[in-house]
């Protein structure tokens, strides 16, 4: 079975158009309301102050500007991004737990291997955060690589963490570059969907003049975008699962 772009992004398509209904009550409830959460409700991570000329200075103002930070928004946010990998792993056991479960049975099921879950997507998301901080596209060749962990967690269950992560490695030698290029275009769609509607909260939200009202419902729109994006990185993750193992098999 070959694994290229257009098969990943037809097979999500197909997966998507079968279920909607299903998916986008789990993604309204997992996706939606933690990213409008944070949206709403927490403020901007700090940044380094470049009017202070002092490195010593500007590095001890961040520091102390992100203690306060974490001080007040740290444990929400942390609460928020563990709902948004919970629902992730309930729409992977929904496609690929060996018997079709319900969405109360995957959601049982996915608490049982949330703890192995969250340790994956740690140990995945260390070298993937680096490469994209430090250049975008080995970033993303390194979220290609790894897309699978989560996959392997609940179609090859019982498995580890670090062994679903190595077996991810292994698995997407075959056809990197469509996996890389799934990747891409879910980033730029995200990005490309989703910027206009950030940067218009951020002049609504402007000094002395801003609009609650119409602040809430743009954030509302980039809410939904982001709940798009990332359902569509789940089904994709399912696709490139299913055809890397089916062509595994072939061999």
């Amino acid at each position: 079975m070959k694994v290229t772009l257009a098969a990943l992004l037809s097979d999500a398509w197909a997966m998507f158009r079968r279920d909607a209904d299903l998916l986008l009550r789990v993604a309204g409830l997992f996706f939606f309301l933690p990213t409008y959460a944070l949206l709403l409700l927490v403020g901007p991570l700090p940044m380094p102050d470049a009017e202070i000329v002092d490195t010593t200075a500007r590095a001890q103002a961040w520091m102390t500007a992100l203690d306060a930070w974490v001080g007040d928004y740290g444990l929400g946010s942390v609460g928020a991004y563990a709902i948004t990998y919970f629902g992730l792993a309930v729409v992977f056991c929904l496609f690929l737990s060996p018997e079709r479960p319900t969405v109360g049975e995957a959601a049982r099921r996915a608490g049982l291997t949330f703890p192995r879950f969250i340790l994956a997507m740690v140990v995945v998301s260390i070298p993937a955060g680096a490469g994209m901080y430090i250049l975008l596209l080995p970033g993303l060749w390194l979220m290609s690589r790894f897309m699978l962990a989560g996959p392997i967690l609940f179609a090859e269950a019982p498995t580890g963490a670090m062994a679903a992560v190595g077996r991810s490695w292994r698995m997407t030698r075959r056809g990197q570059f469509s996996l890389l290029g799934a990747i891409v275009t879910v980033y730029l769609a995200a990005i490309l969907a989703g910027q206009p509607f950030m940067l218009l909260s951020r002049w609504l939200g402007g000094d002395g003049s801003a609009n609650p009202i119409g602040v809430a419902i743009v954030e509302a729109f980039a809410a939904g975008v982001a709940m798009l994006t990332q359902l569509a990185g789940a089904l994709i993750a399912v696709a490139a699962y299913r055809r890397l193992r089916q062509a595994g098999a072939a061999r």
